[in-house]
């Protein structure tokens, strides 16, 4: 079974974040995932949206497949590096990291491939 990956590194969302929006379009397949992502207003989708994008572009102009047969077989939200930022001015205590911000990055991870093709599965 041919599978099309594509992926985006280092997105500058939290994955928590991104995982809520993936989960909104999670059992669509690719083209209903892409109309519906179009429509939301969060800002976690514009990311998702370019990955489903380039996914579909790579498997039509790559492999030479229909984006109408098409499924989504993988997606995933990993968890990329955490940067810390400068500490907050404001007293937080030690509960909180003694005020020191961390801006999260996230990997997305989306693998598609076609509905017909299933000459490597057993009956």
């Amino acid at each position: 079974m041919k599978t099309v990956k594509a992926k985006a590194s280092f997105v500058h969302n939290s994955p928590h974040k991104l995982r809520l929006v993936l989960d909104a379009v999670r059992g669509l397949t690719p083209q209903e995932a892409i109309a519906s992502l179009k429509l939301l207003p969060q800002r976690a989708a514009e990311p998702i949206l370019d990955v489903f994008q380039q996914a579909v572009g790579n498997a039509k102009n790559n492999f030479q497949m229909s984006p109408a047969d098409l499924i989504v077989t993988s997606a995933q939200i990993l968890e990329g590096p955490r940067i810390a930022k400068k500490a907050d001015v404001h007293a937080h205590g030690a509960r909180f990291d003694r005020g020191v911000r961390r801006k999260r990055l996230a990997h997305i991870v989306i693998e598609l491939a076609e509905k017909g093709d299933n000459r490597g599965a057993k009956s």
